[in-house]
């Protein structure tokens, strides 16, 4: 087996590093190196004139968003995270069942699909949806 070693002793300090580029790699900073980028050339001023410049248009404040009647309805087809806990023997029943019913290729066979086609029906017995 080979010696064992503190974690120390295989780092060696690198004494030509350029700190300017450590420093730009270390805080994103933008490169200042004097020879990155030569300077662009500064545009041309339009010569003076005594034409005024054309007055802004007026800003009007933006109006408040207003809550959709369901306020899930932006989220159109995604969904929705919920949480719930349930017995062991149904999780084990769900879960079986999701199985088997991949293995025959039947549908819905997914924990989450099963799980939202029973809360739909029991739902709509309610009269909830």
């Amino acid at each position: 087996m080979a010696e064992r070693r503190a974690l120390i002793e295989g780092l060696s300090p690198v004494e030509d590093i350029d700190r300017q580029l450590e420093e730009e790699f270390v805080y994103n900073k933008p490169k200042t190196r004097k020879a990155a980028k030569a300077p662009a050339a500064a545009p041309a001023l339009p010569e003076a004139t005594n034409e005024q410049p054309p007055a802004p248009a007026p800003v009007t404040p933006a109006q408040p968003a207003t809550e959709p009647a369901n306020a899930y309805a932006f989220l159109g087809a995604g969904r929705i995270a919920i949480g719930a806990r349930v017995r062991p023997e149904l999780a084990s029943a769900l879960k079986r069942t999701s199985l088997e019913r991949q293995l025959k290729g039947v549908e819905p066979n997914a924990v989450q699909d099963i799980l939202e086609e029973a809360l739909e029906l029991w739902l709509h017995k309610q009269g909830l949806l």
